[in-house]
Order: C-alpha cells, then sequence, then structure tokens
C-alpha cells in the first residue's frame, strides 16, 4: 500500500505546566522537543506500521525545516515538501493537572500552494490522508481541495483527523462537513464529534458519523475507542497512562488504524491495533 499523506509539519515544544507563576517570574522544569505536526506524525506512524508513505507539505528555509525534513527521511518518509521564506511551525504545548493548552505557529505550513500537488505526487497512490488543520487555514485549504480532487479522479479513498473542537466551532460546522463531503474515513476524538454531530452520547456519535463516513473511529482518550465499518461496530478499552501529554496519540491511533484497514484486516484487529499503537506512542513519551 501506498499513502500520500498532505498537511502540517511542525516543532513539538512540550512542557508541564509550572503551577503558582506570576508574570515575570521564572521557572525549571523538563521541556522535550519533538518533531511533530498532526500530518507529520501520521507519516511517521504509519511507515512505522509497515506502510509505503509520500507526505507532502512546507517548511521554512531554516534549520527547523532541516530538522523536519530529516525526521521523516528517517522515518523511511518520502518528503515531497516545499521550502519557503517563512519560519517553520511551531507548537507549544502545556500540560496542566487535566488539560493541554496549546500556542500553535503555522509559520510555513501556508507556503503550501496547489500548483505543488502535481499528477506525478498521485503515481502508486492507494490512499490520501489529510491533517484536518489543512481546511482551517485560508491559505491552506486551496491544496486540500485540489488533493481531494485528484484523489477522487483516481478512485481513492480518503481519510481526515479533524482539528480540534474549539477550531471546529470557529470555522462553521457547516463549512467543514462540506470540506469532507468528499471524505470516507474520520477519526475524530470525543469532543469533535460532539461538534460534528451535536450529540453527547459516544454511541449515538458513532451511529451517526457511520452514516456520513464508511470507516473510522471515535477515540475516546484513557477509554479506548469506538471504530465503525459501514453498521459494524467495535469497542476498544486501553490502558491510562499517567502524566503523559496526549500530544500526538490521535495522530498515531489515525496512522496506525488507517494502514491495518488497507492492509484488508478485520475491524476489531483495525482498532485493537490502533490502540495499542497510540499507547505506545504516548509510553515513548514518558
Amino acid at each position: 500500500m501506498r499513502i500520500l499523506v498532505l498537511g502540517d509539519l511542525n516543532l513539538d515544544i512540550i512542557a508541564a505546566e509550572p503551577g503558582g507563576l506570576r508574570r515575570g517570574d521564572e521557572a525549571r522544569a523538563p521541556i522535550r522537543i519533538l518533531p511533530g505536526g498532526s500530518a507529520g506524525t501520521f507519516a511517521r506512524v504509519a511507515a512505522a506500521s509497515g506502510a509505503s508513505v509520500r507526505f507532502v507539505g512546507s517548511v521554512g528555509n531554516d534549520l527547523v525545516g532541516d530538522l523536519l525534513i530529516r525526521s521523516l527521511e528517517d522515518a523511511g518518509v518520502e518528503a515531497a515538501v516545499v521550502r519557503v521564506d517563512q519560519p517553520s511551525g511551531a507548537v507549544l504545548s502545556l500540560t496542566g493537572e487535566s488539560e493541554r493548552t496549546m500556542v500553535c505557529s503555522r509559520g510555513a505550513n501556508d507556503g503550501l500552494r496547489p500548483e505543488a500537488l502535481a499528477a506525478p505526487l498521485f503515481d502508486g497512490i492507494s490512499h490520501l490522508h489529510l491533517s484536518g488543520y489543512v481546511f482551517l487555514s485560508d491559505a491552506q485549504r486551496p491544496s486540500a481541495h485540489r488533493a481531494i480532487r485528484m484523489a477522487r479522479e483516481r478512485n481513492l479513498t480518503i481519510s481526515v483527523d479533524p482539528a480540534p473542537a474549539n477550531l471546529l466551532e470557529s470555522y462553521g460546522l457547516d463549512r467543514m462537513l462540506d470540506d469532507l463531503s468528499s471524505v470516507d474515513w474520520l477519526f475524530p476524538n470525543l469532543r469533535e464529534g460532539v461538534v460534528l454531530t451535536g450529540i453527547e452520547d459516544p454511541e449515538e456519535i458513532v451511529a451517526e458519523l457511520s452514516s456520513r463516513f464508511s470507516v473510522g473511529a471515535l477515540t475516546l482518550g484513557p477509554d479506548g475507542a469506538l471504530a465503525w465499518r459501514k453498521r459494524s461496530v467495535d469497542r476498544c478499552r486501553s490502558v491510562p497512562l499517567d502524566d503523559v501529554d496526549p500530544t500526538g496519540a490521535g495522530d498515531a491511533f489515525c496512522a496506525s488504524f488507517v494502514v491495518a484497514a488497507l492492509r484488508g484486516d478485520s475491524l476489531a484487529d483495525c482498532n485493537r491495533a490502533a490502540c495499542d499503537t497510540s499507547h505506545a506512542y504516548l509510553a515513548s513519551k514518558s
């Protein structure tokens, strides 16, 4: 199988949020710096899961851009990456007692233009995956729409991992559902599922989403995931991990699930493999 991935490529800067800080204070705490980006993480994990992966995106003409491209190549991903005169994307993730707060700079991610999506990029491709962030950016959205049109012309399956719930709300539900109208597979988390459907109950969310998308999963954090394929539904339980930043876990889940589904695995096996991969991804960060 060969997957084309389009989306964001960022440097992740991860730290625990210090308590009791006042303006002007300084604190000492561990900081981790990792190659990230929703689409970038998907691409790396998909390659590690056995897929042949080509990544399309944009980074800056800077040291961070060099590191991000190398992170793809070291993972066995073919990097069809554009270099632009903007700072490479970066995300600051601060983890508190129960939630994380993220400060994101899209930077060079918005440098990708539709003309970069030439027909040869789709040679040998069987599936297109897009990060949900691409639809929220006025600069990047045309590239996402072009990629979807080209995938449809070639009868490829298409998957999307939606952007966070608060960004979906700001963007507008009707606009997002219109963007997703040609998408086959969807992988929201619970909060994103609530926004997309207006429903609170996870099983009812899955019932609604499965009427629109043929394959997908609703990830439930430490409670695992509810996956579907047409009318079949599978529940996978997970083992919670304490004091671990959850950044990238959903992308790792999605990548593993997509690879297993393209391989022809059963729904239960896809869901279990994805839960295990997500758990291992988080454990590697602890």
